[in-house]
């Protein structure tokens, strides 16, 4: 079908946008290791491991979400929903995405917009540490990473309809 063309898409760059952002755990060991290693070893303490290293740890928790909604990862209490037949679970599913998803994803993609927008036009910068980086990049991430989550999840509430039309498997 012409509709399911977008939506793979948008699963499939969720999956490597995933994967990238995996990689940043290496940047995260290390700024940490370096960070260690110059203040106990050298007595010379970095001034922008602070900085970097939270925004790494943001791009990852940001960019990651949304392939969790793919993998289908998210905590949840699965004790009695998975006894339930496939229709009963699609049903609360999409009363779940209705109730909570959605308002969190679109009060997130409106706050992280104007995190964005502020940080690009007054030109903010990190107040942490003595480095001051811009912080316009990252709460572009942030921004990006929560409309992809916001995508995914409509993904994944579009295909519950289609799982209780069709009375069985979601995919």
């Amino acid at each position: 079908m012409l509709f399911n063309k977008p939506f793979s898409l948008i699963t499939d760059v969720n999956e490597k946008i995933a994967f990238l952002a995996s990689l940043l755990i290496y940047g995260v060991i290390a700024v940490v290791v370096i960070e260690v290693g110059g203040r106990y070893f050298f007595n010379h303490p970095t001034n922008w491991s602070y900085d970097l290293a939270w925004m790494f740890y943001g791009a990852i928790a940001f960019l990651g979400g949304a392939y969790g909604i793919t993998a289908d990862v998210h905590v949840k209490a699965d004790v009695v929903y998975d006894l339930l037949k496939p229709r009963t679970q699609a049903i609360i599913r999409i009363a779940c995405y209705l109730a909570f998803f959605f308002p969190f994803a679109l009060a997130l993609v409106y706050s992280t917009y104007g995190l964005m927008s502020h940080a690009w036009i007054l030109g903010e910068t990190s107040p942490y540490t003595s480095w001051n980086p811009i912080t316009g990049p990252i709460k572009t991430v942030l921004f990006v990473g929560s409309v992809m989550l916001l995508l995914q999840g409509l993904i994944d509430f579009v295909s519950y309809f289609k799982m209780l039309k069709d009375g069985g498997d979601k995919k």
